[in-house]
């Protein structure tokens, strides 16, 4: 029987190496292809079946802010309203709060109010919540969304950071999934400029 010379056994290693590696790098692409399309997955539209407006126990129900004041969302009646769902943790709510800050200054004088709820657990995570709040110059009230409302607020789809933009009317405007420095800025200003033009 006669074995392979050493030609042979470079030219199958050799082979044995590239399909490795190439089957790696696959991988490799495969992986960051599903975390850039998560991260960079963005919804804006109202879709068939949402909600038009969020229902009144959502609207009447109370959260309490950091500084230990308790509001509900219909407090804010007649305001544009922009409700951020996040958390610390969160990488993409940390890139969006500055952006946030700034359209809560720029747009307080038109009718917008920015609250910031986040989804930690108010037990053990208030100092925590104060502290970012603190090292971000936060300017826009600060609550706590617990799972209840949370949930009822995200309407079924996952993730933070959440913005919902409630209109003058009550109605929803618009609800951002993720976020995106590139598309999410421009397109909240959009939908925040049409509500305050609107009466």
């Amino acid at each position: 029987m006669n074995s392979p010379n050493d030609s042979e056994k470079r030219s199958y290693w050799t082979l044995t190496r590239i399909g490795l590696l190439g089957s790696a790098i696959l991988l490799v692409v495969a992986i960051a292809s599903a975390y850039f399309q998560e991260e960079t997955n963005i919804s804006t539209d109202v879709n068939p079946g949402e909600l038009e407006s969020l229902p009144a126990e959502v609207m009447q129900t109370s959260f309490n802010l950091l500084d230990g004041e308790s509001r509900k969302l219909s407090d804010y009646s007649g305001k544009v309203l922009v409700i951020d769902l996040w958390a610390t943790w969160c990488g993409p709510c940390r890139q969006e709060i500055p952006h946030l800050i700034e359209m809560a200054k720029e747009y307080k004088s038109k009718g917008v109010e920015v609250i910031g709820l986040s989804t930690e657990d108010p037990e053990t995570d208030a100092e925590l919540v104060r502290e970012f709040s603190k090292e971000f110059k936060i300017n826009y009230p600060i609550g706590w969304a617990e799972r209840p409302l949370a949930a009822r607020l995200m309407n079924g789809k996952n993730g933070i950071p959440q913005k919902i933009i409630i209109g003058r009317d009550g109605k929803v405007k618009k609800h951002f999934v993720g976020f995106h420095p590139m598309l999410s800025i421009p397109q909240m200003r959009a939908v925040l400029d049409e509500a305050v033009a609107e009466e």
